[in-house]
């Protein structure tokens, strides 16, 4: 479709071929569709309103650049597959070869398909890479188990995944994990690199706007609600800065990430106690 292979599992995804190749409601559904580019004085003042009220402060010590730097220096040719990639494009490096995936068609996908079932024989790739992409699929342990099978002996993998967040994506939304809950999804993983991707503000800015949200049903009305609670948080979000390095704010954060290369024994439930970082504290009556 559009020159993308769709490469669905239509007995096993929630996504089907028809929704793809169809013209009708459900097809335009998972169509990433783009804002016409606009110019001028009027433009240039909303891309700057848009900047200030979507503004967030990294509370991370990492990212996924950072991971396909990472990788670059390590090995002399890699290749990397990037799911969920919307539009994110990475660095072009002599040293990488980028493979974009996604369920949806728009400019950023090279083949649409479906984490639970990748079209891709086994130790393809030498990293794979999956932001804000495995609270959105129904079965993140068998997506975690394809991203192991894909990549090589050593391969790396960069994961962010929410914590404390509200649903978004609607009802492609489905799961959410702590630190020690993330670092068990990687358990056949040796970590390099692992914490907070969202700070402790940042899930509080977060919950406020959907707090604000609940209040409102009409479209128009909630476009201006959210906005005006994304503003009204903006100097919350500092705090992240303070908390980034704290004990204890790992219990709190909106979302965790994890880097790491592919083990030959996962860890055991056992071993997984001793990754806590937070605060271990017993309320009593």
């Amino acid at each position: 479709m559009d020159g993308t292979p769709i490469l669905i599992h239509d007995e096993n995804s929630v996504f089907a071929i028809a929704d793809f190749t169809s013209r009708g409601a459900t097809g335009e559904t998972i169509r990433l569709r783009g804002e016409a580019p606009t110019r001028g004085l009027k433009a240039t003042l909303r891309r700057a309103a848009e900047r200030v009220i979507y503004f967030s402060v990294n509370a991370s010590d990492w990212s996924s650049e950072k991971s396909v730097e990472y990788v670059a220096q390590a090995l002399p040719e890699a290749r990397i597959l990037v799911t969920g990639a919307g539009d994110k494009r990475y660095p072009d490096l002599s040293n990488i070869r980028y493979v974009y995936t996604d369920v949806i068609l728009g400019e950023g996908a090279d083949h649409v398909c479906d984490l639970h079932d990748l079209p891709f024989a086994d130790a393809t790739f030498d990293a794979v890479i999956a932001v804000a992409v495995l609270e959105h699929v129904a079965d993140p342990y068998r997506c975690v188990a394809e991203i192991a099978r894909v990549l090589k002996p050593g391969g790396y993998v960069y994961s962010v995944t929410p914590f404390m967040q509200q649903v978004h994506m609607g009802r492609y939304d489905f799961t959410r994990f702590t630190f020690l809950g993330h670092r068990r999804l990687f358990r056949h993983f040796t970590e390099i690199k692992a914490g907070m991707a969202l700070g402790p503000a940042g899930a509080l800015a977060w919950s406020f706007e959907y707090f604000v949200l609940s209040f409102f049903r009409d479209r128009r009305a909630r476009k201006y609600a959210r906005a005006a609670a994304k503003l009204a948080t903006v100097p919350l979000k500092y705090l992240d800065r303070v908390l980034a390095n704290r004990e204890g704010s790992l219990d709190a954060a909106g979302g965790v990430y994890f880097f790491g290369t592919k083990a030959e024994k996962p860890i055991s439930d056992r071993d997984l106690l001793r990754f806590y970082r937070g605060l271990d504290v017993v309320y009593e009556d």
